[in-house]
């Protein structure tokens, strides 16, 4: 593998101001759909699947990022990412991935997966970052059906992660965020047109 220099040059080309971060909440394809409704024919976009839902996502998509890359279930999803999608993980041993981010040999994030995706976001210079799937409630995975011996988030307490959406929010970095549904789009807002195309969507206030 490759070691890479300018972690600028993972961002694929043409480069797109817009990411698209897909999260395992249950209501994920909804908030794809109603993205698709918001972004169709105003912005292009990449996207960065997050876990399980690269399994699912129905548009090709650029990044593929897991916060615990380290555990077999990861490493099996890895193996079924396309050909030319960026694999991102934190951890350094983590070798069958393209990325590791680790912050000077520490290691380790706070947060949760799509936490640690935002982050690599900001960090690969979008300005427009949108979270679907990722309501941070109780609603569950969307693959509960499939494999409900997983779904440890339908009845998890989220405040111990949800905190870190607040920090986010109380940062200039929140600015770049939005989300489609639950308690981080009642946190963050939701995406307009306007905000992804950098049009004021209230512009006596911002002025």
């Amino acid at each position: 593998m490759p070691i890479i220099t300018d972690y600028m040059s993972l961002k694929p080309k043409p480069e797109k101001d817009v990411l698209l971060i897909l999260g395992d909440g249950f209501n994920l394809l909804q908030d794809i759909e109603e993205f698709y409704k918001i972004a169709q024919g105003i912005v292009e976009y990449d996207t960065m699947c997050v876990n399980y839902s690269a399994l699912i996502c129905p548009h090709p998509y650029q990044h593929f990022a897991a916060g615990d890359a380290h555990l077999p279930d990861m490493k099996a999803v890895a193996k079924q990412v396309p050909a030319g999608v960026l694999k991102h993980a934190w951890n350094p041993g983590c070798f069958d991935f393209d990325v590791r981010w680790i912050r000077n040999g520490r290691g380790g994030w706070t947060g949760t997966s799509t936490n640690l995706a935002f982050k690599i976001g900001l960090a690969l210079d979008y300005t427009r970052i949108i979270l679907a799937g990722c309501p941070m409630d109780n609603s569950g995975n969307w693959y509960k059906t499939q494999m409900p011996e997983n779904d440890i988030k339908k009845n998890k307490d989220h405040r111990h992660h949800i905190w870190k959406w607040y920090e986010i929010a109380t940062r200039p970095v929140g600015r770049f965020l939005r989300s489609m549904s639950g308690n981080t789009a009642d946190l963050f807002g939701r995406p307009t047109r306007e905000w992804l195309c950098h049009i004021p969507e209230n512009p006596e206030k911002e002025n």
